[in-house]
């Protein structure tokens, strides 16, 4: 009875995993665009101190 329970949890957690998996792709993907973002945002910040500097 408990192995037919533990085979039942272990095939939902691999589909769970398949489902997830491209979610997480796109969520890193989306994290990496922000960074990016936010380094030019930065950078931006940099050029013009040093415009209003110099």
């Amino acid at each position: 009875m408990q192995i037919k329970e533990d085979e039942k949890a272990l095939r939902f957690q691999g589909i769970l995993q398949e489902v997830l998996k491209p979610i997480a792709e796109k969520l890193k993907t989306i994290k990496e665009i922000e960074s990016v973002r936010n380094g030019q945002e930065e950078l931006k910040k940099m050029v013009e101190e040093r415009q209003r500097t110099s």
